[in-house]
């Protein structure tokens, strides 16, 4: 079991040619509407003859990830800084690259995809241009509720393991793929290996065959533990708003900065009684300290305060969220 910034980054591209995707994941359906220009460009970037991928996605990107050593990793910086030595040097023939669980003319349009990144400098600028936006797009969604919940599937795959499930437990996801994963992994040589990885930004099933090693992909688990994983951090905050004194502190934090002596003489406390608050308040991300002088003020840490109002909406309501100038703002669902 593996996550994989890549392979998120890769369903995002295919979701950006795949308007069924986006109707299934909402989350990536509200980032392209938020980016029109964005989905337009991810749609342009391969219209030539022969560059048509049957079911669309961008597996190439995959394929630059494995050539690099990065296509398990949790990183995305890495790749986006090593893309274009990768298109370079990444091997483009079939022999090289066999991809068995491609059809013919899939990858043919992979490995031509490959050969003119490898030949065009401007090329390869484009579409590392593409791919960096994409990421920029899909990072805060997946810094707020992808990576808890691939985190939670990953878990709980691997306590499924170590529980000796078999590798069809682990990688059951409601897609069949016939017999193809067990001729892909009938052909993975000794050393090689499968590897099962759960995605936020996937719409169904991957089943990819890659220099030595067979990558099943699936969503992340259906068993509410990436649900869990979504709202834990939202729940520990509303636990600490949910005391009336401490939303009301926040509200006076609103006002502008205070002590912790201010606070104990605007609501007639004890010191130690808004000690005690004040360190659920900061446990939980919402107030800070910063020294002025010989004070040191309590403010209110905004953006964890946005963050938490985006996140309720986004997990009890399915309309958009709006600025107070009357944007829209994307939220997680």
């Amino acid at each position: 079991m593996a996550l994989s910034v890549a392979i998120e980054i890769e369903w995002a591209l295919a979701s950006g040619e795949r308007e069924d995707y986006q109707r299934d994941h909402t989350t990536i359906g509200a980032i392209y509407e938020r980016h029109p220009d964005l989905q337009a460009r991810v749609q342009a970037m391969w219209k030539e003859p022969g560059e048509a991928v049957s079911c669309g996605g961008y597996l190439e990107l995959m394929v630059l990830a494995h050539h690099g050593g990065l296509l398990f990793s949790d990183d995305a910086d890495p790749l986006l800084s090593r893309l274009d030595e990768l298109c370079v040097t990444v091997p483009a023939s079939s022999d090289d690259l066999p991809l068995v669980s491609e059809n013919p003319e899939d990858r043919s349009a992979i490995l031509l995809r490959l050969a003119r990144l490898k030949e065009s400098a401007d090329l390869r600028r484009r579409y590392a241009a593409l791919v960096g936006d994409v990421w920029d797009a899909i990072r805060p969604d997946w810094e707020l509720s992808g990576r808890g919940a691939v985190d939670a599937a990953v878990a709980s795959r691997r306590e499924m393991a170590a529980k000796g499930a078999h590798w069809q437990e682990l990688g059951r996801d409601g897609y069949d793929f016939g017999d193809l994963f067990d001729r892909l992994v009938a052909a993975l040589g000794p050393d090689g290996e499968v590897v099962v990885v759960p995605a936020f930004f996937t719409h169904c099933g991957l089943l990819v065959d890659l220099p030595g090693v067979v990558i099943l992909g699936v969503r992340t688990d259906t068993t509410g533990a990436e649900a869990r994983a979504r709202t834990a951090a939202l729940s520990r905050r509303l636990k600490a708003i949910s005391d009336p004194t401490r939303l009301a502190m926040l509200d006076a934090l609103r006002r502008g900065p205070r002590t912790a002596t201010d606070l104990a003489t605007a609501f007639s406390l004890a010191q130690p009684t808004v000690s005690n608050h004040v360190k659920v308040l900061r446990d939980a991300g919402l107030v800070t300290d910063v020294r002025d002088g010989a004070r040191r003020n309590l403010i209110i840490q905004q953006d964890v305060v946005d963050e938490l109002l985006l996140s309720l909406h986004g997990v009890l309501s399915d309309r958009p969220s709006q600025t107070p100038e009357g944007s829209e703002v994307l939220v997680a669902t």
